[in-house]
């Protein structure tokens, strides 16, 4: 069932993916460095919005909402009467310090963010939403609507304004599109209501140290393109965002996918089967997540030079390389860690230990940030990122065993990196091809991925050799009959 929802999640969201591609494509040739570092400013604000004041209430919802599925209006209802709530006090409080803080270049722009956070918001609890009940189309139609009318009006506006404004307006305007074309649905009949006193205590204890959590970890996020903007300045924010964003929107979205399918289904194990079964199928998600995140790094540092030619203005490409092979490792830890080791605290509802991980992370992150920037540029940006997300890791391994019956790391790593190993070879052997870079690309992005499909099976990773079995079966089956 996990590699057959994780099919489905990926032509879900594999438009909307390489629709980011071509944004980033795009705005690094459109906008100077500066008005991209801006537009990357925003949009880790927005980010810190997201975690601090909305992502505990998606989670809410994806938590409890599982076991309400029959009445789903138990727990839309006063989440929508939160959300609602948080929207208001935000965009107020927002507003307001901006008015009196903002530099005069900035004045203009926070408006624009302010109306992004919210409707990012809304389009992430949607998806959320989709992802609970199951719904992959619904999720993808969401995504995509989102994707394409974002890009191209972002991209009009880009070329007639060069202006950090233009990609924002672009992200509201898909937002709101794929919300009248395919979120209203969702919410027929849900009126918003204020939650129960024993609901929304049950709502804090598991949200609100989420909350305190989120805002760590955009601390180990993002904080570097601020740091980034006080000491070096908004160009090399831009430059190092193209870097990063390129890492971030090829392997962290594959890992997302995977997630999105996987964190569902064990929460569902977990309500109707108990610990044990929940304890299995954490296995077979740990194999997967483990062999996506390593092989994916080692495809993506292999075919980097041809990526960073295709994907990246010229203006950018330099600085963005000499950072991107430790963003790579830096994403696969964050989805090992993110995806894997802190389900371990959603599926027993003990987010407190979230604030322990996430904040050895963040005073790692802060602390090495202000040490190497300074003196190593964006790369000590990148260093710091990787070795602090590393410590989240292993602390939260270490916590995770005590408190869910985890499967053993050592197994997961033989599954890692074993595919890692076979995909950045096979790799690196088509990259010596001399042939043009967008079919050298295709050509070692296909033979990497058979390769990495080969071992899988060998492995029987994520239970992949039964699913391959049955498939194969059936369509000998059909071979025969006709």
């Amino acid at each position: 069932m996990l590699i057959r929802h994780v099919i489905v999640y990926l032509f879900a969201r594999g438009l909307p993916g390489i629709v980011n591609f071509l944004a980033l494509a795009v705005y690094t040739r459109l906008l100077t460095h500066e008005e991209f570092g801006r537009y990357s400013l925003v949009i880790a604000g927005v980010g810190l919005v997201q975690v601090v004041v909305f992502q505990w209430l998606l989670l809410v919802c994806g938590r409890f909402l599982p076991a309400h599925i029959d009445q789903p209006q138990t727990v839309l209802r006063p989440v929508l009467a939160i959300f609602l709530f948080l929207s208001v006090i935000f965009a107020l409080a927002a507003y307001a310090v901006a008015s009196v803080l903002a530099a005069p270049e900035w004045r203009s722009i926070i408006p624009v963010a302010i109306v992004l956070a919210i409707t990012q918001a809304w389009h992430e609890l949607n998806l959320r939403l989709a992802t609970v009940q199951l719904d992959p189309v619904r999720y993808g139609v969401l995504s995509a609507v989102k994707a394409v009318p974002a890009l191209l009006l972002g991209a009009v506006l880009a070329w007639i304004y060069q202006s950090a404004h233009a990609p924002l307006i672009g992200l509201i305007s898909g937002a709101l599109v794929a919300w009248l074309f395919a979120g209203r649905s969702a919410w027929t009949g849900i009126r918003p209501r204020l939650p129960s006193s024993e609901q929304l205590s049950e709502f804090g204890r598991y949200g609100l140290p989420l909350a305190i959590t989120f805002a760590l970890v955009w601390i180990t996020a993002s904080s570097d393109r601020l740091m980034i903007a006080w000491f070096l300045g908004e160009a090399q924010t831009g430059i190092y965002a193209a870097g990063y964003d390129m890492a971030q929107q090829s392997l962290g979205l594959l890992l997302t996918i995977v997630n999105t399918a996987a964190t569902p289904l064990v929460i569902r194990v977990l309500e109707k089967e108990g610990v044990e079964a929940a304890g299995r199928q954490m296995h077979q998600n740990g194999e997967l997540m483990f062999a996506l995140a390593f092989s994916g790094a080692a495809g993506l540092i292999a075919i980097e030079p041809v990526m960073m030619g295709l994907f990246v203005g010229e203006a950018f490409r330099e600085g963005a390389s000499s950072i991107f092979l430790w963003i790579a490792l830096t994403a696969a830890i964050i989805g090992i860690k993110s995806f894997h080791f802190d389900i371990a605290f959603h599926l027993t509802r003990k987010s407190t230990w979230l604030l322990v991980t996430s904040g050895l992370a963040a005073a790692a992150n802060l602390g090495l940030n202000l040490v190497f920037i300074p003196y190593f540029g964006i790369a000590g940006a990148a260093w710091s990122a990787l070795l602090a997300y590393s410590v989240a890791a292993v602390s939260s391994a270490i916590i995770g065993f005590r408190v869910f019956p985890m499967p053993r790391v050592l197994p997961l790593l033989v599954h890692g990196f074993v595919p890692a190993a076979g995909v950045y070879g096979s790799a690196w052997f088509c990259m010596q091809a001399d042939i043009s870079p967008v079919f050298k690309m295709m050509l070692s992005i296909t033979v990497a991925g058979a390769v990495a499909m080969i071992i899988f099976l060998i492995l029987d990773t994520a239970g992949v050799r039964q699913l391959a079995g049955r498939h194969g079966y059936r369509l000998f089956k059909n071979i025969v009959k006709r």
